[in-house]
């Protein structure tokens, strides 16, 4: 029983993150899953790091400011890395593609996008993903391609 299980949540994870046989609206759909999971990460990390820069609960019972100034030192020393950078580069690159895909999805959502029904003859092609929603979705790569050039500049000038 619980190596069924463990293949299915396998197989299941799996599918979410492997859109290789998905048309360009699961794509859209897949890439919007992942670029929300990679936010909500960076912004509890981002708390987390804030905390730290300020010196958390520590520095309120510390009446000396030289210990509020080593902690934020160090944290600025540890995140001074290429490594860091380059993954603000694609938060960058996920928070711009997420906030645009998710207007398109809300303009969906109240009905402003919709594709006209049609029939499903064979070979069915789904009318639900419009010109107009394909048109915001290759804006909102093209933008957030744009936010990861403007963030590679800002990092490390190129």
């Amino acid at each position: 029983m619980t190596g069924e299980l463990t293949q299915d949540l396998k197989r299941a994870f799996f599918g979410w993150f492997y859109p290789v046989h998905y048309n360009l609206e699961r794509w859209a759909y897949a890439l919007q899953r992942i670029s929300g999971i990679a936010v909500t990460a960076y912004f509890l990390a981002h708390i987390v790091e804030t905390g730290n820069v300020v010196g958390g609960l520590s520095v309120w019972s510390v009446p000396s400011a030289d210990f509020a100034s080593a902690i934020w030192t160090a944290t600025f020393h540890f995140l001074e890395n290429p490594l860091f950078d380059t993954g603000l580069i694609v938060i960058g690159f996920m928070l711009s593609y997420h906030a645009i895909n998710g207007i398109r999805l809300t303009l969906t959502e109240f009905g402003l996008l919709q594709g006209k029904p049609s029939r499903p003859d064979f070979p069915y092609e789904p009318k639900s993903f419009s010109k107009a929603q394909r048109a915001i979705f290759w804006l909102s790569v093209l933008f957030a391609a744009a936010t990861a050039v403007y963030a590679l500049n800002v990092f490390f000038g190129v």
